[in-house]
């Protein structure tokens, strides 16, 4: 029924699919805990960020959904912090007290709701937020809850990329933008939403870091107390504008106004959404070094292109933007050098392989592009 694996520096008890019998209609039952072997990544990086943390200060840490506590027993275990874990599900809380047992950890859990759980205890300084979808129904009370960090789940990359655009309105108050560099749209929507959480208990909000990987977004936050702290983080909200035809992004503050591109074509707009910063530079290789012990090449990989992707919101598709031209696409490299060699500056994302950052206008990266 559970089978027993090595995650990180960790050993974990999972459910074993297939060992929990069949439904009347025939079909192999769900296990009854949750565990999801394709978030190894993020549960890693959460390690190596809290591990950086704990260079600062104490951490107590909530796993606030924890299934199989998967993530709360290894941040117990390789970030070595406090850390408490709740959840629901009874059955998960079962399987958690014997993770703890198995690594000889030391932490403390509850069986209740999360919100229930959020409203009557306030004395953890990074609250992690990793549910089934969106994070935005735990988002109030972890900002009432929390005066430090905020780890931030989102899987629902549907919405937020513009395949659902009404879920994406009714769930964030925000207008995705089905383009090529939806990936950044969707978290920079995310990071609005929090933003005006933030704001209304009065906070403010650095973000330290933030992925998005395969399925899912993943944010790290700092919570600034004040209004002012509140008010800076709303300036920070904005709009993008993109042209379909000519392949043109910017973005703007304040309120959707009627825009046409140069090119005459109707722009398409996105947001609000956060226009500020989506990584601190000095804190990702700060990450990148805690996470060294782990030997992972994914991990350090990822973390190596944030830590060196420029700041510049939004990203361009070379391989579109090639296609357009009607051109081979050429290496990145020697598309950076060009861009370089014109005075201006750009880099790969982590967003997407076939894609960079620039702070050139369009006709210098299309040319960069053409003459490569």
């Amino acid at each position: 029924m559970w089978k027993k694996i090595v995650e990180g520096k960790t050993r974990l008890l999972i459910p074993e699919k297939g060992k929990f019998g069949r439904t009347k209609t025939g079909r192999l039952r769900k296990p009854p805990v949750f565990y999801n072997p394709r978030m190894e990544l993020n549960r890693s990086v959460c390690c190596a960020v809290v591990k950086a943390l704990q260079e600062k200060e104490e951490i107590f840490f909530l796993d606030l959904l924890a299934g199989s506590g998967a993530k709360g027993i290894r941040v117990a275990k390789e970030a070595a912090c406090k850390v408490h874990l709740n959840d629901a599900n009874e059955e998960a809380c079962e399987l958690i007290k014997k993770n703890a047992e198995l690594n000889n950890v030391n932490v403390t859990i509850s069986n209740k709701d999360a919100n229930l759980f959020l409203q009557e205890n306030r004395s953890f300084n990074f609250i992690d937020i990793d549910p089934f979808g969106t994070p935005v129904p735990f988002l109030d009370n972890a900002v009432m809850t929390s005066s430090g960090y905020l780890g931030i789940t989102a899987t629902d990359a549907a919405p937020l990329c513009g395949v659902y655009p009404r879920a994406c309105l009714r769930k964030y108050g925000a207008r995705p933008l089905r383009s090529e560099f939806c990936h950044e749209v969707g978290l920079r929507i995310l990071l609005g939403y929090a933003a005006r959480t933030c704001a209304k208990y009065s906070k403010g909000m650095q973000c330290l870091l933030s992925h998005s990987t395969e399925h899912y977004f993943r944010a790290y936050i700092k919570l600034l107390e004040g209004k002012k702290k509140a008010d800076a983080a709303l300036e920070e909200l904005g709009y993008v504008y993109y042209c379909k035809n000519c392949l043109k992004h910017e973005y703007e503050k304040g309120s959707i106004a009627s825009k046409k591109c140069k090119c005459r074509s109707k722009y398409e707009v996105a947001g609000p959404l956060w226009r500020g910063k989506i990584k601190d530079d000095d804190f990702c290789r700060e990450v990148l070094q805690k996470s060294e012990y782990l030997g992972d090449k994914k991990l350090a990989k990822l973390l190596e292109i944030v830590a060196k992707e420029l700041e510049n919101p939004f990203y361009h598709d070379v391989h579109k933007i090639c296609k357009k031209l009607k051109i081979e696409a050429p290496s990145m490299e020697k598309i950076i050098e060009k861009i370089e060699e014109a005075g201006y500056t750009a880099s790969r994302t982590h967003f997407s392989p076939t894609s960079l950052k620039t702070n050139a206008e369009l006709p210098v990266f299309l040319l960069g592009t053409k003459f490569a």
